[in-house]
């Protein structure tokens, strides 16, 4: 359950030069005490940072509130950062010659895409890239009343449903909007191509296959707890963080292919690392595929599941960002510095605009420690 995030999107990770030589002892100390004073803000922090020289993981505050340390073993809820991984999915597929980028997405889905506005039109790229022109679940109030007042998990039927016969956004193709349900047909088409499902062949093919022992796709599953070392997630109410980790939980279980992933920090530092510092996960076409961007206002923003941004400092970073009614996170791979990192919370920044913003000045301060 996210949105597009500010552009804005901030890291931090090794020295002054452009290479991956590792931080100065003084500048991962100032880095966590940024953390530890961010505290006042956020209930928990882990940051993770992936070179070639070296991995290394900083926390601050607690996994559950007054219980439990944030540690670095702590599973996060990464949200749409998923989209990476589905992405890659159906890149793969596309390589074993069971998807075709370029069909219509009425030739995987003919019943659904019936009921969609632009359903008999947009492709299987356009998903991928966020140009279909299609409306999102979160448009729809009725959809917001029913996660909090409702059943959850819902259904993918149920999903759907709060879109079927609304009005496009734009034609296919021409314009970018960031949009959940692209990724959520995603996984349907992978359903289709697959004698196991979409959740399977994420898990069999890239989580179990590149060696992320930490990491979980439970979009979709018959799971009733998070995994063990899930931190508690929270909403900020009124001055105080109101534990949501149940709706958290039960918004993941809903939303598959755009959200999904539980993980490490070290696992995700490690996946982007692999993706497109090693390119050991795709072959050399499928990732340069992957890493062609729209344009929008000028500015290339959005890949294969990835969003590219420039940091203040001028820094172009690939990856993804995610936010969830209880967390928060953001990972990215910096070429000019051969590095990845990701940073996580367990406060939501999805329903809440004040806490988006002070997460960005957190990312924003660090930048300004370890790279500027």
């Amino acid at each position: 359950m996210k949105k597009f995030l500010l552009l804005a999107v901030v890291i931090f990770i090794t020295s002054c030069s452009h290479d991956d030589s590792n931080p100065s002892p003084d500048r991962k100390a100032l880095a966590q005490q940024k953390l530890d004073k961010a505290l006042s803000n956020f209930p928990g922090l882990s940051l993770s940072v992936k070179t070639a020289s070296e991995s290394y993981t900083l926390v601050a505050g607690d996994a559950v509130i007054n219980e439990r340390p944030m540690a670095a073993s702590a599973l996060h809820y990464m949200q749409s950062i998923s989209k990476t991984f589905t992405a890659v999915a159906v890149l793969k597929l596309k390589e074993e010659g069971k998807i075709n980028l370029d069909a219509k997405v009425n030739t995987y889905l003919p019943n659904i895409c019936n009921h969609l506005p632009n359903g008999n039109i947009i492709t299987v790229r356009q998903l991928l890239t966020m140009t279909s022109g299609l409306p999102d679940y979160l448009d729809n109030d009725q959809f917001l009343n029913d996660v909090v007042a409702g059943s959850l998990p819902m259904t993918s039927e149920q999903v759907l449903s709060y879109i079927y016969d609304q009005p496009a956004k734009f034609a296919p193709g021409a314009s970018f909007g960031y949009c959940n349900i692209n990724y959520h047909l995603l996984a349907l088409i992978i359903d289709r191509v697959t004698p196991n499902g979409h959740r399977k062949y994420i898990t069999d093919k890239i989580i179990n296959a590149i060696g992320l022992s930490n990491t979980y796709y439970i979009a979709g599953s018959a799971s009733t707890i998070a995994p063990v070392g899930t931190t508690a997630n929270y909403l900020e109410i009124d001055g105080s963080f109101t534990n949501m980790s149940d709706l958290q939980l039960g918004t993941v279980l809903t939303f598959i292919g755009d959200d999904g992933i539980v993980a490490s920090v070290q696992d995700i530092a490690g996946f982007y690392y692999k993706l497109l510092h090693d390119k050991t996960i795709l072959s050399p076409t499928s990732l340069a595929e992957m890493k062609v961007a729209v344009i929008y206002q000028g500015t290339p923003i959005y890949g294969l599941g990835l969003h590219f941004y420039k940091t203040n400092g001028g820094l172009q970073a690939i990856g993804h960002e995610g936010s969830g009614v209880g967390a928060g996170a953001y990972a990215f791979y910096f070429p000019s510095k051969n590095t990845s990192v990701v940073l996580c919370t367990n406060v939501g920044t999805l329903t809440d605009a004040i806490k988006e913003e002070q997460l960005r000045v957190l990312y924003e301060e660090v930048i300004g420690i370890l790279l500027e």
